[in-house]
């Protein structure tokens, strides 16, 4: 017995031997998607000078980091993550792996797959193993930062003797960005983790960087945020607003809103989505009328602007958006992760043609 316990012993000791020492370097030093304004060093989504011109509740959600990731190459074995978050933030109906956990995928071959979450703590200070085992070959990342909180630091922990750099021939470009604009959904509730957002998912679906400006119970077409939009140089505007918006509201914000932004950037193509079919509305009569209404003043605002001449202006039906089995949502509304997939579908199918 004494035999065998040493033999365990010198195994666990070598095994720890040869598991290389994990170093931390700040991620500020890295490629940093998904932050609409290149003077920004901070996690938030908007520089501090936008405060003054957005309503109180947006400034507070534009803080979360919902969108934001890092972007590196490394050769190291193992990737870790330490992070501060905010505060304490937690939803009956949003994992804590979306509000405070970050998100890590790997590139293989020219596709992202999925490679590891950091879990968060129970405080505002995290730190996880995110993955261990790798090959050691020189490998690009995408971590996903928290949906729902602030990250106030991140750092990217390596192999002590490793490389940690932005990526040398990176695939996923940041040259004109898709710009998705809307509410708690688009935001990320309520996937499981950061990565399954679908501006995430299309993301890495079109190699192209995306930004967030998904404001949960706010996403309400308000004009600065049209204003906001048309600083960024876009390759595409998605407006996803349906769910934050009253039949009144639709009618008299959707077509300004519309032709503000337009009128901005009129060279860059617009989506308009539907709001999309609630599972229960098909027993929620006014549920359903307040869709219907919503999304009948969508459509009439899109054909309003084709009749007034307006060129790069796209209507996306709410038809097949999530599906009609009734198993696309966590309480409803919001999406579970089969729900952001099969929205990602419809959306990237739509996207294709446009941005052809």
């Amino acid at each position: 017995m004494k035999r065998m316990i040493s033999i365990l012993l010198l195994v666990a000791n070598i095994s720890a031997f040869s598991q290389p020492k994990l170093q931390y370097h700040s991620a500020s030093t890295l490629k940093i998607l998904g932050r609409p304004f290149p003077q920004q060093t901070t996690y938030k989504r908007f520089p501090d000078s936008l405060e003054m011109h957005l309503r109180k509740p947006v400034w507070s959600l534009s803080k979360n980091s919902a969108g934001i990731a890092i972007y590196f190459e490394t050769n190291s074995t193992q990737v870790a993550a330490k992070w501060k978050t905010g505060g304490e933030v937690n939803f009956q109906h949003v994992a804590g792996t979306l509000v405070k956990g970050v998100d890590l995928y790997g590139l293989d071959g020219n596709k992202w797959y999925y490679a590891g979450i950091g879990r968060p703590s129970s405080g505002s200070r995290h730190e996880s193993s995110i993955i261990k085992g790798l090959d050691g070959a020189m490998r690009q990342y995408v971590l996903y930062l928290p949906c729902y909180d602030n990250t106030d630091s991140i750092e990217i922990g390596i192999d002590e003797h490793a490389i940690l750099q932005m990526p040398t021939a990176p695939v996923l470009s940041s040259a004109r960005p898709i710009v998705f604009y809307g509410t708690s959904i688009l935001q990320g509730a309520s996937a499981m983790r950061p990565g399954m957002a679908y501006p995430a998912i299309l993301e890495r679906r079109f190699q192209t960087e995306t930004i967030n400006l998904g404001f949960s119970g706010n996403g309400q077409l308000d004009s600065m945020l049209a204003v906001i939009m048309s600083a960024i140089d876009a390759a595409c505007y998605v407006i996803d607003c349906g769910p934050n918006l009253s039949p009144e509201m639709a009618a008299a914000r959707t077509l300004p809103f519309l032709k503000q932004l337009k009128k901005l950037k009129p060279g860059i193509p617009i989506l308009l989505v539907s709001n999309i079919e609630y599972p229960h509305a098909r027993f929620n009569a006014p549920v359903a009328k307040k869709i219907q209404e919503v999304n009948a003043h969508f459509l009439d605002a899109f054909k309003a602007m084709k009749k007034e001449g307006y060129k790069g202006i796209y209507f996306l039906p709410s038809t097949g958006l999530i599906g009609d089995d009734g198993e696309a949502t966590v309480d409803g509304v919001h999406m579970t992760d089969i729900g952001f997939f099969r929205m990602a579908n419809a959306i990237e199918k739509e996207l294709l043609k446009i941005l052809k």
